[in-house]
């Protein structure tokens, strides 16, 4: 069963709940309930999956993903965050849809590329760059180093 979530018409949350991650960069940014990896699918002309999850859910990942959409319909992935728990299910996904681009900043691919030492098809973007989506845009932003809290 998928765990996907419906936010509007067009955007899917796709991403998994870890109800075992307690402690999240040290204690004073402790998680009691859990955490989050947030992934969602943008359905317009064009589908875009923007990130992935954290390298140990892996395969649930793409499994619960195969319930949601058939993955040769994703046109483009963007990565926002290069991280393992969010980029960790990369490696998978590409063994699937290997020529699909990869939108994501410089030190994005460079990060990136650093963890998985793949050449995959990466589109850079920087600041004010747009994607078409069909009705809809996305429009990218370097935020370097943006976490929470």
């Amino acid at each position: 069963m998928s765990n996907s979530k419906k936010i509007t018409e067009k955007v899917t949350w796709v991403g998994k709940i870890d109800w075992e991650l307690e402690t999240f960069h040290g204690d004073e940014l402790s998680t009691p309930r859990g955490s989050s990896y947030n992934s969602y699918l943008v359905r317009d002309e064009k589908t875009v999956l923007i990130d992935t999850v954290w390298l140990p859910f892996d395969k649930q990942f793409i499994e619960n993903l195969k319930q949601e959409i058939d993955l040769k319909e994703i046109d483009y992935i963007v990565m926002n965050h290069s991280e393992i728990d969010h980029s960790g299910a990369l490696p998978e996904l590409m063994k699937e849809i290997p020529d699909t681009p990869i939108y994501c900043t410089n030190n994005g691919k460079r990060v990136i590329q650093g963890h998985f030492h793949a050449d995959w098809n990466f589109v850079t973007v920087k600041t004010g760059d747009t994607l078409d989506l069909g009705e809809s845009q996305l429009m990218f932003i370097e935020a370097p180093m943006l976490h929470w809290p």
